[in-house]
């Protein structure tokens, strides 16, 4: 298995197939990958006030060693077009930092009273392996008993990819105004406010985890929760916090899967390790069948200036 930080290697291989678009767009400025690691500098005031006022008050700038910049341009370099000339346009920095506990993965918020954001992330991610990183996630809907018989195995791409492409998406969300729209593709049918599901999804036990308020799960109720979510529409137990988290979670999946070949499983074990059942939520017809509106809005360029559309 490869580690996390062999994945540059493996990368030059996958992206080298992409053709290169990077200079100019239409007189557009550059949305290189390096262009991007540019914009690396140290948290925002905003963000570091967010985190604090979480409690989070050991929260201090990471310095990148040589491997870790490798690792963070190699995953800039993995993001769809639509998300690096949006993110060459507004995004005004993106930062690593130590400090945070281990389920947090940091924020993406708007920088001060501008159109452009801040992207803070836990530097450990870096070192994370993407199996790990969300079964880690995925265990905090269930009580203690019974954290240790849900895993998630994710495959594709790395830890630091994967979290960039969510938070990465949440900038392009804000900046199109897609989730907005309550009328568009992808937020029609599915949702009614930005927490608010249509009453055909809202009663769905998937629905009702700590993802959206409620109180941690026995162990019992995992399958259960499972077989519901392949009812939905959703990628993940994670997709059912907002329409933006569903939105960044089905981006990023479809990225995952139709660029990389990866793939996302969910099993469910008795304590002493016995398969229960396993879910392939990139299988659920209700997933699928959104995915063409996603190809759709990844087909798009974002023409500075031009607002939201």
């Amino acid at each position: 298995m490869l580690t996390p930080l062999k994945w540059a290697f493996v990368w030059g291989l996958a992206l080298a197939a992409i053709p290169e678009r990077e200079s100019m767009a239409n007189g557009h400025p550059s949305y290189s990958p390096q262009s991007i690691m540019a914009r690396l500098g140290v948290p925002s005031a905003q963000a570091r006030q967010r985190f604090a006022d979480a409690g989070m008050r050991d929260v201090h700038a990471h310095d990148l060693t040589r491997t870790e910049r490798a690792a963070v341009e190699q995953a800039i370099a993995a993001l769809p077009v639509l998300h690096r000339q949006v993110l060459a346009e507004r995004l005004h920095s993106l930062s690593f930092v130590d400090g945070i506990p281990g389920e947090g993965t940091g924020l993406t918020s708007r920088s001060g009273t501008s159109d452009s954001y801040d992207i803070t992330l836990r530097a450990s991610l870096i070192h994370e392996s993407l199996s790990d990183f969300l079964t880690t996630k995925e265990q905090r809907v269930f009580d203690g008993a019974a954290r240790g018989t849900v895993a998630v195995r994710g495959e594709g791409v790395s830890a630091l990819t994967y979290v960039l492409l969510h938070e990465s998406t949440h900038v392009v969300d804000a900046t199109l105004g897609l989730t907005r729209d309550l009328g568009a593709p992808l937020v029609s049918g599915v949702w009614t406010a930005r927490t608010d599901p249509v009453a055909r999804l809202a009663s769905e036990p998937a629905l009702k985890t700590s993802f959206r308020g409620a109180p941690p799960l026995p162990g019992s109720d995992s399958i259960g929760v499972y077989r519901s979510l392949s009812r939905t529409p959703f990628v993940s137990l994670y997709s059912t916090a907002s329409s933006s988290e569903d939105l960044a979670e089905l981006v990023s999946w479809y990225v995952v899967e139709r660029q990389f070949r990866g793939s996302l499983t969910i099993a469910v074990r008795t304590q002493d390790g016995r398969l229960l059942e396993a879910f392939e939520p990139l299988r659920f017809p209700g997933v699928r069948a959104r995915f063409p509106s996603v190809e759709a809005l990844l087909a798009r360029r974002f023409v500075p200036d031009a607002g939201a559309g």
